[in-house]
């Protein structure tokens, strides 16, 4: 009894802690555009139209455009601001009337600019380049009020082994854009959940492992609903006989059942469970 408790309470400090990340002024519920850049051509960011430029209206700028973007056929992304607005790169105040290259997230780290409420990151999807632009008052932001879970349940923590992948193993993975991306594959998972034996490929996540998984109440209606483009899960690092722990009440909604500006992968075939995982986040209210 004393362990189930023990369990029941560190799933209650984990909630915390998850909701505290989604509630982060520039976290996932924070999202507001992804704005795809045509090569070559000048993209401003404005609070009003601009006929022959493409646009993005971002809530809170000066009527003057409030940055503009170019985008070079090498991929390189140069931002220029203009006279009278403030922004930072990267924490740094940034020169009005001078073109700054703004790192994607294929770099090690990516640039952040920020000006006003706004928050603005370049990243790089299928040889194409985007902005993805943050609101600290978006609305998705504004009106939540927690994820709708199922209750905690013990035995949906279950022992797993470990079995690594041959080095360079990749699997295509679509993501909920359509588009399909070569994954990395650190190895398979396997374990037992309800008497019945089963497996998942999982991708590294630095020292741990990362899974996107389905399951049978990604399509449920009512309270047993699940988001349709499955879940994600962390799974912590295999102790040296190859052996770790699945805590599916862990299971989490990915960005994209927040927000339709997210780029989410999708539950390759085998990862898509054929029974039901009624633990971890249902679907978003």
């Amino acid at each position: 009894m004393r362990s189930q408790n023990d369990s029941r309470s560190r799933h209650e400090a984990w909630v915390t802690t998850r909701e505290r990340s989604l509630r982060d002024p520039e976290g996932w519920l924070s999202l507001v555009a992804l704005h795809w850049l045509p090569t070559g051509r000048m993209t401003v960011l404005a609070s009003s139209g601009v006929s022959s430029e493409t646009c993005l209206v971002l809530p809170g700028a000066p009527a003057s455009p409030t940055a503009r973007f170019l985008l070079e056929d090498t991929g390189s992304l140069r931002v220029t601001i203009p006279s009278g607005v403030q922004a930072t790169i990267d924490g740094d105040a940034m020169a009005t009337e001078t073109p700054i290259i703004m790192r994607s997230d294929e770099a090690p780290t990516a640039s952040i600019l920020r000006s006003g409420r706004l928050h603005v990151t370049h990243i790089h999807r299928q040889d194409r380049s985007a902005l993805r632009v943050r609101d600290r008052e978006a609305p998705t932001l504004m009106r939540h009020r927690g994820v709708p879970r199922f209750d905690f349940d013990p035995e949906h923590i279950v022992s797993a082994r470990f079995v690594p992948a041959n080095p360079g193993t990749t699997i295509p993975i679509t993501l909920i854009t359509e588009h399909v991306e070569a994954h990395p594959v650190k190895g398979t998972l396997h374990f037992e959940l309800d008497g019945r034996p089963l497996s998942m490929l999982a991708q590294p996540s630095g020292e741990d492992l990362f899974v996107v998984f389905g399951d049978q109440t990604n399509q449920a209606p009512g309270d047993h609903g699940t988001y349709g483009g499955g879940r994600f899960l962390s799974v912590p690092r295999p102790d040296r006989n190859g052996l770790t722990t699945i805590d599916f009440n862990r299971a989490v909604n990915p960005p994209c059942s927040f927000t339709p500006h997210a780029t989410c992968p999708t539950p390759p075939t085998c990862n898509r469970l054929p029974l039901p995982v009624t633990a971890g986040e249902r679907r978003p209210s």
